[in-house]
């Protein structure tokens, strides 16, 4: 008797956990697509371009090429295919027409053959100097590379590279100034098996830490799949994403860096990286269909849709949340991040084509 109730209860708790599973993946759901106006493909030899930022001038550095420790063997023959490799691109919002172009990286301690760009922050000081900020998967680990940004020659010097047991699988990272920075451990396991277990049951191993100058700190633990962060145009509060949750993250910034929670907003879609327009609301690439974007991460040739979120902010907390872009992936499929400028925005993926759309309505 005792048996049979033991495996009754074993037996619900394992249905309980399928249901769970099917339900977050999103099997039912469709998407309808839409834009802010007019879109197209800008024209590039990039795989991907997962992250950027835009300066106030409208220049727009974006990282392509990303490896991910997971990577499946299929997205590895896609990558030699497409001849990949990682790049820094460059574009110009008030000239769209000349597409991106590629910016030189110089500096003999840096190896560009093995660069996995991924999560990128740009920080420029009151002499117009812009410092880069970029995470990189490359065969030996996860770095933190640092450049300084020659718009003139359009290049990019390498300063530093930041190695350290806390930088583990980093996601992105938001400088608060040259020296200083924010940055998200996605999750713990790189081996695709492992990772997936722990993005499935879910575990919380992913953390947020901060970088003060001279030592590294970590300020909070316990999320899953910690993803992009941004910090708001005042510096008084830090963003992040957490897709798997589907939650958006506000923390306060004391005066030594370190932060403390603030709002926990559910999105309810799977959000990527954050971007601010120039009223400080923010724009998040998101993943509307969980089970699709699977599949597109284990193989670049299954579309998965886009889609581009628009958080209204005030004082660091969300009053408003609107749909900007949508897309079944026809068109684009894996959105990881958009930035607007002025009327147009341009729209990123993790391993498929760049979007520019100018914006002719938008709330």
């Amino acid at each position: 008797m005792i048996k049979k109730a033991i495996a009754v209860v074993v037996g619900f708790i394992i249905i309980q956990f399928i249901v769970k599973i099917l339900h977050s993946l999103e099997l039912f759901k469709y998407v309808y697509n839409h834009t802010p106006g007019p879109c197209r493909i800008v024209p590039g030899q990039g795989i991907g371009y997962e992250d950027m930022e835009t300066l106030p001038n409208g220049l727009t550095l974006i990282t392509s090429g990303i490896v991910m420790p997971t990577a499946s063997p299929k997205v590895h023959a896609y990558h030699k295919k497409h001849n990949r490799r990682g790049r820094i691109y460059l574009f110009d919002f008030n000239q769209p027409d000349k597409g991106i172009e590629e910016l030189t990286i110089v500096g003999d301690q840096f190896n560009q053959s093995d660069f996995g760009p991924h999560g990128i922050s740009l920080w420029k000081d009151n002499k117009d100097k812009v410092t880069v900020m970029v995470v990189n998967h490359d065969s030996t680990g996860d770095t933190l590379e640092k450049f300084v940004f020659m718009a003139k020659d359009k290049q990019l010097k390498h300063v530093h590279t930041y190695r350290d047991p806390s930088i583990h699988f980093v996601n992105d990272v938001a400088m608060d100034s040259e020296n200083s920075f924010y940055f998200t451990n996605y999750a713990y396991y790189k081996s695709g098996f492992l990772h997936l277990l722990e993005t499935i049951i879910p575990l919380a191993y992913g953390n947020l830490m901060y970088y003060d100058g001279k030592a590294y700190h970590k300020q909070y633990d316990g999320f899953i799949t910690t993803n992009g962060l941004m910090l708001s145009r005042d510096q008084k509060y830090l963003y992040m994403a957490e897709p798997v949750t589907k939650k958006f993250y506000t923390f306060t910034r004391q005066k030594n860096g370190t932060v403390k929670r603030y709002q926990e907003f559910n999105v309810k879609t799977a959000i990527d990286n954050p971007t601010l327009d120039k009223d400080g609301n923010v724009l998040l690439g998101a993943h509307p269909i969980v089970w699709q974007i699977l599949a597109h991460l284990d193989d670049p040739e299954n579309p998965a849709p886009s889609q581009v979120i628009k958080l209204h902010m005030k004082d660091g907390v969300v009053t408003k949340m609107t749909e900007v872009l949508s897309d079944d992936g026809h068109m684009l499929s894996g959105s990881t991040v958009a930035s607007l400028y002025k009327d147009a925005m341009l729209v990123g993926t993790v391993q498929h084509k760049l979007l520019y759309c100018e914006v002719r309505w938008m709330d």
